[in-house]
């Protein structure tokens, strides 16, 4: 039996692992300490500690020590290093992936860009690291006009990708500043502190090539996927195939893509990545030499296996389910698919990192429903890595049908405990431009007001935040109590219910009651408010789901609606509900504490937008500050954060220091403000 190490963590070591054992591998994977009570390391056979992700001679070293056969490195991590690569195949070890002279002429940007050139490979014009290093800042100017390089530019890291070390700059005096940070940001997701400058397509398509080599010169292309819905550069939304490529479009930018595949003699999948602008010209933007995280859109659409496909590929097989290498072929997607990543971060508090324990989780299940996750319920979310909590694929016979799909699947996935972006990519797939496929990687930045909205009508969020409401709620979650410390406190609450009169008021919904249901921390909401409720919303918006629309149609005619939702009580003091998609933390009415946001205008006291790590104190004591001065650099979830002072003033106290770990709204500083 063959033994597999699997040198990554969460949905896609989950993947690899599943596909691992159809073919009877033996299964290790590689984790941190901190990251050991994650739900792979409960899954595989065997699991290998290594100080960190990134370092290389401990991974090799404990798969060459436990006796592995093969390494798939995953997405993300040392997946595009050359170098790891390199030490994995001199370790004697299969490396499930490009060769390492693959990675090392396509994995960079920098002489990915100059590999596409040489093949006639249309790209954007570039200012290299080479080039930064042999001139100064003060050169930059002159040498980006010199190279019809203009404003806004994009600073971009060479290795790595899902949007880290990238940056927008609009004005030439700004780009050291971005430089640093985008290096830095690259350096700690990658190791690879290098990056370029380029030219930045103000409202582009971003569309990827899906490649599969047999490493001496021959391969294949199964189509493209549409990934334009980007926020700062990492996707949200991915389909294949695009709704705006041609049959003619799609096979020159696939003959683009195997010419360099033949170049390089590539071997098994990777992904070529490029931009198209209004008029349909493509551009080669870079070569990712490993799975992309949307694999499984393109699986879905050409009914194929990407996974199974890299092992039979590092097994000496090209696989039985593709067609000849040695020829090209056109060939047509079956099916539409369309994935959206579900992510720990809250998109109504600037996508800030939602870390946490998750209470309660549901998958949706319905044909044509895939979802490739890294938790159960129960699981954390760690703050130290990235955070993506799964991926929903939707596949149906066309694309009409595929956007209703993913609409009831998101609707569907119940997730309490952390935030996260499901009611964000809701107003998405429900917006009448993403109904026609009208995308572009600056749609939702333009859009995000609208995306940001909530999903259920005022009037619902009115009830639900009510004082009855939120009375009867823990009334009926008191039914549930166990002897935790939190539950306790809620214990003695509830005890003194009797006692306490409801201060209701002649606008309150009075005439309704909350049931209980058979599945667990699910309820409804039914009586005589409710339908009245229903009956007065006169708005019906796109936003809401097809079941509230419904609920709402039918009203008129039916009585004693039932609205179910889910509830689970996160704190002493927080209630956490679920209703039609939407996610609202509702206050317990006997816990009132007085919650003081002390990052506001107007306060002194200078604290962290979430837990994580201070990367750069930019202050001392003493010093005076102003308005919108950035104070701290801080990471979480691979991501750099800029903590800014509120007013101008003085600092009295800085309270914090760089390396130091934060558990959450930490104060990191007290400035006397003016």
């Amino acid at each position: 039996m063959k033994k597999l190490v699997i040198a990554n963590r969460g949905e896609i070591a989950r993947r690899i692992y599943r596909a691992a054992k159809q073919r009877n591998y033996i299964v290790a994977v590689i984790s941190t300490q901190e990251d050991s009570d994650s739900l792979i390391c409960k899954e595989a056979d065997t699991i290998l500690f290594v100080s960190s992700f990134l370092n290389a001679t401990e991974i090799v070293n404990a798969a060459k020590k436990w006796g592995a056969n093969l390494l798939h490195p995953g997405y993300g991590f040392l997946s595009e290093n050359s170098k790891f690569a390199e030490q994995v195949e001199n370790a004697g070890i299969s490396f499930v992936g490009p060769t390492p002279q693959n990675m090392f002429a396509m994995g960079s940007k920098e002489s990915a860009k100059n590999m596409a050139k040489k093949c006639g490979v249309p790209t954007l014009n570039a200012l290299l690291s080479e080039d930064l290093n042999k001139i100064s800042p003060a050169e930059w100017q002159k040498e980006l006009k010199n190279r019809n390089i203009f404003s806004p530019f994009l600073v971009k890291a060479s290795g790595g990708g899902g949007g880290r070390g990238m940056r927008i700059v609009d004005d030439v005096h700004e780009l050291p500043n971005a430089i640093k940070r985008a290096s830095e940001e690259a350096k700690a997701a990658f190791n690879d502190g290098t990056v370029f400058i380029e030219r930045y397509l103000t409202a582009p398509r971003h569309i990827e090539i899906q490649v599969f080599g047999d490493g001496k010169g021959g391969g294949v292309f199964f189509g493209e996927r549409e990934c334009s819905l980007q926020r700062r550069h990492q996707k949200v939304i991915e389909e294949a195939p695009s709704s705006h490529i041609s049959r003619e479009l799609r096979e020159k930018m696939g003959r683009a893509s195997l010419s360099l595949v033949k170049e390089t003699k590539y071997r098994g999948a990777g992904t070529l990545e490029f931009l198209l602008d209004e008029n349909s010209n493509f551009y080669f933007l870079e070569m990712n030499t490993r799975l992309q995280v949307e694999h499984p859109v393109t699986e879905n659409a050409y009914q194929i296996d990407l996974v199974q496909a890299q092992f039979d590929l590092a097994e000496g097989c090209w696989p039985e389910q593709f067609p000849s290498p040695d020829e090209f072929h056109l060939l047509e997607p079956k099916q539409v698919s369309i994935e959206a990543r579900i992510l720990a971060e809250d998109p109504r508090n600037q996508f800030l990192p939602t870390p946490g324990k998750i209470h309660l989780y549901i998958e949706p299940n319905a044909p044509g429903v895939r979802v490739d996750s890294g938790v159960i319920e129960g699981a954390r979310i760690n703050s130290n890595y990235d955070s993506m909590i799964s991926k929903l694929i939707v596949t149906a016979p066309n694309r009409a049908l595929a956007v209703e799909k993913i609409s009831i699947a998101l609707e569907n996935y119940v997730i309490l405990g952390c935030t996260t972006n499901i009611p964000f990519l809701q107003n998405i797939v429900r917006h009448p431009d993403f109904l026609v496929g009208n995308e572009s990687t600056h749609w939702i930045a333009n859009e995000l007001e609208i995306l940001n909205q909530k999903i259920i009508p005022k009037n619902f969020i009115d009830l639900l935040t009510s004082k009855k409401f939120r009375e009867l709620l823990v009334n009926s979650l008191h039914a549930e109590i166990n002897q935790s410390k939190i539950n306790i406190t809620f214990n003695n609450q509830v005890k003194s219910l009797p006692n306490i009169k409801a201060l209701t008021t002649e606008n309150d919904f009075n005439n309704f009651k909350i049931m209980r249901e058979s599945e667990k921390d699910k309820f409804y909401l039914v009586g005589n408010s409710i339908d009245s409720l229903l009956s007065s919303i006169t708005e019906v918006k796109n936003s809401y789901s097809f079941n509230l629309r419904n609920l709402i149609f039918s009203s008129n005619y039916t009585t004693q609606n039932r609205i179910p939702f889910y509830a689970k009580r996160l704190t002493s003091e927080y209630i956490q509900i679920n209703i039609f998609g939407e996610y609202l933390n509702i206050k317990c009415p006997y816990y009132e504490l007085s919650i003081v946001n002390k990052n506001q205008t107007g306060s002194g006291e200078i604290c962290a937008p979430m837990a994580g790590k201070v990367i750069e104190v930019l202050i001392k004591e003493g010093q005076l500050v102003e308005a919108g001065q950035v104070l701290f650099i801080v990471e979480s979830m691979k991501m750099q954060l800029e903590v800014k002072s509120s007013g101008n003033g003085k600092v009295t106290n800085v309270l914090v220091e760089q390396g130091k770990i934060l558990s959450g709204t930490d104060i990191m500083a007290v400035i006397a403000l003016d």
